[in-house]
């Protein structure tokens, strides 16, 4: 599962050098046991932040609106242009914080801004790569179904802060606008939402929980409050990564040892936290699950982060930035 590439020393900078130097190190002191091990797990999403997250962005005036005039595929807008770079970009789309605008309906990207801010599981992985969450406010109600965290309005199920609530505004079974639950009581619940009203906005909003354009709500994964146990990422998704030396392979992280992953670009499915990998002041707890070059078994074997060629100490991400999900 190696792509060829050059050889290992070619190109390769003073940093990775010294990764190069200290990896057959580290391969030494993991089997020695010579690791230093921790058990502080990576810190958790909650509701809270959620909600703060939505009323941070519906205070920011830089990017709480649409601009220029509607369309053929919607309105200028900075949480399209964060997604989805494809998009058209018009002369009426602007630029803010390193984001050119782009033209969509935007209601699911604010949506899922908000809660890949704050963490929530599979939130982060990308439409292109398999990622549950799109453009469409209908994938919303997908991530739910898909993971058993959707409840119908009719189920009588409360609303809670972080949800996603989805709406159907003619009634035809078509999902049209998606936005990010705030609270709730007994008769209302209270929202933020993106590409809302006419002059297409970021907008608080209630509504009655009776409301019957209300399809229903998604609660996010790995949130205080949440599912306790998020189910693993959509399957066969494969994250790209350059290893800067033969990487030890092990039945769990940290665990015992199957075999070897070589130097190179290699696909990895997800990430756990676990043992500290550490040489010097080069160190990384995240485990990345992947299918190893030798060894017995071989499929869905973990390898240190540590050996990532691209980022630095506790940093599991792609080759093209993307944050690795959690298995």
């Amino acid at each position: 599962m190696t792509i060829p590439e050059r050889h290992p020393l070619k190109g390769t900078t003073p940093m990775n050098l010294r990764k190069l130097m200290s990896g057959a190190l580290a391969a030494f002191a993991l089997a020695a046991g010579l690791i230093t091990i921790s058990s502080t797990p990576a810190s958790a999403a909650t509701r809270a932040s959620i909600v703060s997250i939505a009323q941070a962005e519906l205070n920011n005036a830089s990017r709480n609106h649409g601009a220029g005039p509607i369309g053929q595929w919607g309105v200028c807008n900075f949480y399209t242009g964060y997604f989805r770079t494809w998009k058209p970009a018009t002369a009426s789309c602007p630029t803010t914080d390193g984001v050119r605008w782009r033209e969509s309906d935007w209601c699911a990207d604010f949506a899922k801004y908000v809660w890949l801010q704050a963490g929530v599981t599979h939130a982060n992985i990308p439409e292109g790569s398999g990622g549950p969450l799109t453009g469409n406010a209908s994938s919303f109600k997908g991530y739910g179904t898909t993971y058993g965290t959707w409840h119908a309005r009719t189920s009588g199920y409360t609303p809670q802060p972080g949800d996603a609530v989805v709406f159907d505004w003619g009634g035809d079974g078509v999902i049209d606008h998606v936005g990010i639950v705030t609270s709730a009581n007994s008769s209302t619940v209270y929202t933020i939402e993106g590409n809302a009203g006419s002059s297409s906005r970021t907008l608080a909003n209630s509504y009655s929980r009776s409301y019957t354009s209300i399809v229903g709500y998604s609660e996010p994964l790995g949130v205080t409050g949440g599912s306790t146990t998020p189910p693993p990422p959509p399957p066969n998704t494969k994250y790209w990564v350059d290893t800067f030396a033969a990487a030890p392979g092990y039945s769990s992280p940290g665990g015992i040892r199957t075999g070897t992953l070589n130097a190179g670009t290699n696909y990895v499915f997800c990430k756990v936290w676990g043992p500290n990998v550490q040489v010097g002041s080069d160190y990384n707890h995240w485990w990345l699950k992947t299918d190893l070059d030798s060894g017995s078994p071989w499929q869905n074997q973990y390898v240190s982060a540590y050996y990532l060629s691209r980022w630095g100490n506790d940093v599991a991400k792609d080759n093209s930035g993307v944050v690795i999900p959690d298995c």
